[in-house]
């Protein structure tokens, strides 16, 4: 009875998993891959038994693209979901990831330089030489594991060392491989495959002590063994101090990615709301410098403007922001307020409605109206106020004037 309990449990596991983190998809495959690698019994039954893990497979696609369309819809949908993301085609992308995915070994084994916002670049041909050393590589590494697999009939250690390395891959599989998403490479992507690259190198080097007869070598592999965590532990610890604060951390970003217009603009992000407005201006016009087609680039300058005083300038930089952008709900909340500042209600009113059109659960959009209306048309205002507060209920300014026009 408790071994049927615990095998519900881990299904339900799996289906929790698999509505929380799309690289979950990857789950039934390892649990299959564990299942052949490490236990036996008949084939037909284990099978049996690994059906419903493989059927939570479906979930993520299947919440991707909608559970309620006609097959025609759903396969149509599968392939706008795997299209080019940001001018990056599917193969692009499969071509970047070789090279990718080296940089994360490299970073399991040798961490320096790292960065959140990497300027990785976009490679176009399989036969670029960078592209097609790090394919060897990989191929290499994966025709390893699957040499010591053949040769582990009678090694569990052989098959612990295959094993690291096929989940080192299989966790990749949704983020690495030929489904573009935005930012060719993050850091955090490689936490999950690494627990199988380490399962690999410890127990290779446990192997590799067991086959020694020296035991100098032995002790000298063991020691190393010991000092890596606290080397690493070190490094960590100087590396918080760059995360000690978000000015901290994306100066270090723009210092290791001066090309990147994200890192620039998020830190004038950082610097806007820390008060640093002269400096927040500067990042934001050097990345509108790198990406001229920047809609929050431009926005975000208007806010600055906006904050200075400056309507004038920020109505500029807000239509810039619309131009690239029309469908920027914010952009024209904010050219509202700016419109707002200079008198020009009937343009203030017009842009808000906009807003609101575009993105229906805009609270802010709704308050800002609301303001608008007090001096025009009382109801108005009060039907504003309530619907931001039916969007927001912990919306303190709108539930302070609608207070206020309840006791008129």
């Amino acid at each position: 009875m408790t071994s049927i309990l615990l095998y519900i449990a881990s299904i339900l596991s799996a289906i929790l998993a698999m509505k929380t983190k799309e690289n979950a998809f990857t789950l039934p495959v390892v649990i299959a891959l564990y299942e052949f690698f490490f236990f036996k019994g008949s084939l037909g039954k284990r099978v049996l038994y690994l059906i419903p893990f493989l059927l939570t497979m479906l979930i993520i696609p299947i919440t991707l693209i909608g559970i309620d369309k006609p097959v025609g819809e759903i396969i149509s949908g599968l392939g706008d979901v795997t299209e080019g993301y940001g001018g990056i085609s599917r193969w692009d992308y499969l071509f970047t990831e070789f090279r990718v995915i080296t940089t994360y070994i490299r970073l399991l084994f040798l961490p320096i330089n790292q960065n959140i916002g990497y300027d990785y670049p976009v490679y176009h041909s399989f036969f670029d030489i960078q592209v097609l050393l790090s394919f060897l590589l990989l191929l290499s590494i994966f025709g390893f594991a699957i040499y010591l697999y053949v040769r582990s009939m009678s090694s569990t250690v052989l098959k612990l060392i295959a094993f690291g390395i096929y989940w080192f891959f299989i966790a990749l599989l949704v983020e690495s491989s030929i489904i573009p998403i935005p930012m060719v490479i993050n850091e955090y992507r490689v936490y999950l495959p690494s627990v199988g690259g380490f399962l690999a190198f410890i127990a290779g080097a446990f192997l590799f002590m067991e086959r020694l007869k020296s035991k100098k070598i032995q002790t000298a592999i063991l020691a190393f063994l010991i000092l890596t965590p606290l080397v690493l532990s070190s490094a960590t610890y100087l590396r918080n101090a760059v995360w000690g604060s978000e000015i901290s951390l994306w100066k270090d970003v723009v210092r290791k990615s001066p090309k990147k217009a994200m890192a620039h603009y998020n830190l004038g992000i950082v610097y806007y709301e820390q008060g640093l407005i002269d400096k927040a201006i500067e990042q934001y016009q050097i990345a509108i410098s790198l990406k001229p087609d920047y809609a929050e680039a431009y926005n975000n300058l208007g806010l600055v403007y906006y904050g200075k005083g400056l309507p004038d300038k920020a109505i500029e930089q807000y239509q810039i922001a619309l131009r690239l952008k029309p469908d920027y709900a914010e952009a024209y909340n904010n050219l509202g307020m700016a419109y707002g500042v200079k008198g020009l209600i009937d343009k203030a009113i017009e842009q808000y409605q906009i807003a609101i059109s575009l993105k229906p659960d805009y609270a802010e959009a709704y308050y800002n109206l609301g303001i608008i209306y007090i001096d025009r048309d009382l109801n108005k205002a009060h039907k504003e106020f309530k619907k931001a507060l039916q969007i927001n209920p912990d919306f303190h300014e709108a539930r302070k004037f609608l207070d206020y026009l309840n006791k008129i």
